[in-house]
């Protein structure tokens, strides 16, 4: 899906910083953690996947592909949006849920990521 070239994010994310923030929020634990944990790895994996939807995939609207990248926008969306969000009145659990699946869309969009910059160094070497 394009998005306006002002959004367009030119410098590719550091993908093992994403990586790091996404295994620590799926990480297994036998409790939960503090809520400042919980709320320093959302925003830090709301930061990450804003970005990774910033960033233009090129996808055609009418290619199958595209409708996959379409559906996974406006999951990631409904998610973002602010009155899904947790706020400090929200419920630890859900806080840690809601942290998961912003986890969870994040790996989405970095699998979708990596294998859109395979395509285009495929394209370039080809």
């Amino acid at each position: 899906m394009n998005r306006p070239a002002d959004r367009t994010e030119v410098e590719p994310p550091d993908l093992d910083t994403v990586q790091r923030d996404v295994d620590h929020a799926l990480s297994r634990r036998i409790e939960l953690p503090p809520r400042s944990v919980i709320d320093a790895g959302t925003d830090a994996l709301v930061q990450h996947l804003t970005r990774f939807m910033d960033y233009d995939y090129g996808h055609d609207e009418q290619e199958s592909g595209g409708i996959a990248v379409r559906t996974l926008y406006r999951v990631a969306e409904r998610n973002l949006d602010v009155p899904v969000r947790p706020t400090p009145l929200t419920s630890h659990r859900a806080a840690y849920t809601y942290w998961h699946t912003v986890a969870t869309l994040t790996s989405a969009f970095r699998d979708l990521y990596l294998t859109h910059r395979r395509h285009e160094d495929q394209e370039t070497s080809a």
